[in-house]
């Protein structure tokens, strides 16, 4: 099974930051959040990890690198002149996924999370079109649009998403959709090649709509939308409690990582933070 990190968006929310640095090496607590998704991947046991580049992507592939300081092999896909959303760059990447077997774990480069991405590996039922992380959050509420019926404690069924296909469908409760899920290789069936797609509207839904299972599971931990800055900040503060009182122990390199900031931040070959 192969990895696949989505950081080709724009962070126009997190601007002026994202206008000289691209958001997937946004740090939070000292650790840019795309080398704490591909750490996690790592540390699951996935070490073939593709990334997708647009916004100032040059400075992401110059900072990790062919991955081998990490331990993984990493392929990049360069989506320029366009951006070619969730599912076209899914698309784009069609050869490197399945090559990777029947399954694949995505990660956005723009959320910071503690769950245990080993279990949700092997929380990932064969015949589903694709297990979705979901979390509650009470503090952002216009996030949970993801219908989900439980069919034991932290798992079950996606019924609709934002009240698709089926409009009718009953949810036991709505969940946020992380951005982090597993996929079988078949959603790439569903997505429209050579064009700009999203991955739910282009891709699950339609499947959905066609009687593929989709499922979720709601693990125990904490995610952080890290696109605004009052996010990005709440995150800081979240991880870097954690870290002092031994709370972050899912990520085994946490202190390995934080070595390559300071190439980000000017002591060495990576990109600059702005000061």
């Amino acid at each position: 099974m192969r990895g696949f990190i989505l950081a080709a968006g724009l962070g126009t929310r997190l601007r002026p930051l994202t206008e000289r640095l691209p958001k997937p090496l946004v740090p939070v607590a000292g650790v840019p959040l795309v080398l704490r998704a591909l750490l996690q991947m790592r540390d699951a046991g996935v070490d073939e990890i593709g990334i997708n580049l647009f916004h100032l992507g040059h400075l992401i592939q110059e900072f990790l690198g062919d991955g081998r300081r990490y331990g993984v092999a990493l392929t990049y896909f360069d989506e320029q002149p366009t951006v070619l959303g969730t599912g076209g760059g899914l698309k784009n990447a069609e050869g490197f996924l399945r090559d990777g077997g029947d399954r694949f774990v995505l990660a956005n480069a723009d959320v910071w999370h503690d769950f245990d991405l080993s279990a949700i590996l092997q929380g990932h039922a064969a015949r589903a079109l694709a297990t979705m992380v979901v979390h509650r959050c009470d503090h952002r509420p216009e996030l949970h649009n993801v219908g989900c019926w439980r069919d034991d404690l932290r798992s079950g069924q996606v019924v609709h998403i934002a009240g698709k296909p089926r409009p009718e469908a009953v949810a036991e409760f709505l969940g946020i959709y992380t951005g982090v899920a597993v996929y079988s290789t078949r959603l790439l069936d569903w997505l429209p090649a050579a064009k700009v797609s999203g991955l739910v509207s282009h891709g699950l839904l339609p499947a959905m709509e066609q009687g593929e299972m989709v499922r979720f599971l709601e693990p125990d931990g904490h995610w952080f939308d890290c696109g605004t800055h009052a996010e990005l900040l709440r995150a800081s503060h979240f991880a870097l409690k954690s870290r002092r009182h031994g709370l972050d122990r899912r990520l085994r390199s946490l202190g390995r990582a934080t070595t390559p900031l300071r190439d980000v931040a000017g002591s060495g070959q990576g990109p600059h933070l702005p000061s």
